[in-house]
C-alpha cells in the first residue's frame, strides 16, 4: 500500500486568490514599484490584501529580450515563483506563491471562517 499526502487547501487557497486578485487590480493602491517588485495593496478594515508581481527596470546595457530573460530561469534549480499573495483578516491568514506556468506554492494558510466572507468579498 502506498500513501499519498494530499493538500487539501490547495483548491480553496487558490480559489481565495483568484477571487480577490480582480479586487486588487480595481481597487489596490501601487506601494512600491522598484528593483524586481511591484507591490499594489487594499486595505478595507479588517482585511489587508498584498500583491506583488515582478518588475524590472532595466539597466543600461541589460538585454530586454524574452528569451534572455527565460534563459536565466531556466537556470534556477527551482522555478521561479515570483507573483505572490498576502491575505491578512487581522492576521496573515493566506500566502500564495505562483508563476504564469502554473507552479505554485501555498506558503501558510489558516484555515477558518474567514475564507467564506473573502469568497463573498
Amino acid at each position: 500500500m502506498t500513501l499519498r499526502l494530499v493538500a487539501s487547501g490547495n483548491e480553496r487557497a487558490l480559489a481565495i486568490r483568484d477571487h480577490v486578485l480582480p479586487l486588487l487590480r480595481r481597487e489596490g493602491i501601487l506601494e512600491v514599484q522598484r528593483d524586481t517588485v511591484r507591490l499594489v495593496e487594499h486595505r478595507m478594515e479588517p482585511w489587508v490584501f498584498r500583491y506583488w508581481t515582478p518588475f524590472s527596470a532595466l539597466v543600461p546595457g541589460e538585454a530586454s529580450s524574452p528569451g534572455y530573460r527565460h534563459a536565466i530561469e531556466r537556470q534556477h534549480t527551482r522555478p521561479d515563483l515570483p507573483y505572490g499573495l498576502e491575505v491578512w483578516h487581522d492576521t496573515q491568514v493566506l500566502r500564495v506563491l505562483w508563476a504564469d506556468n502554473g507552479a505554485f506554492e501555498i506558503a501558510s494558510f489558516i484555515r477558518g471562517p474567514w475564507e467564506d466572507a473573502a469568497l463573498a468579498l
